[in-house]
């Protein structure tokens, strides 16, 4: 495995002009360092207004930061032109929070799937590729005929992340990929999540405000207040030995893993 991280997160400060006549400067990520490494699943935790989801777009090179760098398998990413990321397109999928904003309802699930491998001129049969993606996340192959509005919540999400698999990306960035869904439905999602990640050999960046969820399916995490870094480290150290304060009141206010939610246990 390579020794060069996938992300690198260097001195990153983002600052969005508000609306309005007086144009008030508003801080949403504040001098933010971390790597992670080639294959593993890192959580980002914090409360709403955290900054959580701004960094999301920074990885994702949908808007560059104020100051500071992102950098991808070793090549700045941040600022760079539209045209000359394709490569990193490919690599890079994310699988948002509402399946229903991300999936055209005009568009059958076929194409649904099939729309990233035509944008970014991935040779390969079509309608096989769709087979081998809905069966990777446990629909059936006649389900492309259908439209997404057609089927539930859960399976909307599932039919999302086959859309996110479909250029063999490297990297998987979920934001709160289950915290729309249904309390019975979410363990299956969080248990599929955690099944490709293995068979895919993905590096996964998992977005959420929920520690016990995070606790399941990472094996570091960075927690994020108010813009600001205040811990990060092996999942495991940061919940058995938090350093912070905020990090204490997040993890007395997580909800307890238990055996009936059917999460199976991470590796």
């Amino acid at each position: 495995m390579s020794d060069i991280p996938t992300f690198e997160v260097d001195s990153v400060t983002k600052v969005y002009q508000s609306r309005g006549r007086r144009g008030q400067a508003v801080e949403a990520l504040r001098d933010i360092s971390f790597t992670v490494a080639p294959g593993q699943s890192l959580g980002v935790v914090g409360e709403s207004g955290s900054g959580k989801s701004t960094l999301s777009r920074l990885l994702l090179a949908l808007e560059r930061p104020t100051s500071g760098s992102v950098r991808y398998r070793g090549e700045v990413i941040s600022g760079r032109r539209e045209r000359d990321l394709r490569d990193f397109r490919r690599h890079v999928q994310i699988v948002f929070q509402d399946p229903m904003s991300s999936l055209d309802p005009r568009m059958r699930v076929h194409d649904l799937l099939a729309e990233p491998l035509r944008a970014l001129h991935i040779d390969v049969d079509e309608g096989e590729r769709v087979r081998e993606l809905l069966a990777s996340v446990e629909m059936p192959a006649a389900a492309a005929r259908r439209y997404a509005y057609q089927f539930s919540g859960g399976q909307r999400q599932r039919i999302a992340i086959a859309r996110a698999l479909g250029p063999s990306p490297e990297v998987l960035i979920a934001d709160e990929p289950v915290s729309a869904l249904d309390v019975s439905v979410r363990a299956q999602i969080l248990n599929l999540l955690t099944g490709l990640v293995r068979d895919f050999n993905l590096t996964m960046v998992f977005v959420s405000h929920d520690m016990a969820v995070v606790r399941h399916l990472c094996d570091s995490v960075v927690v994020l207040y108010r813009g600001r870094l205040v811990e990060t480290g092996a999942t495991e150290e940061v919940f058995e030995q938090p350093r912070e304060d905020y990090t204490r009141e997040l993890l007395a206010a997580a909800p307890r893993l238990r055996a009936q939610r059917g999460l199976t246990p991470s590796n």
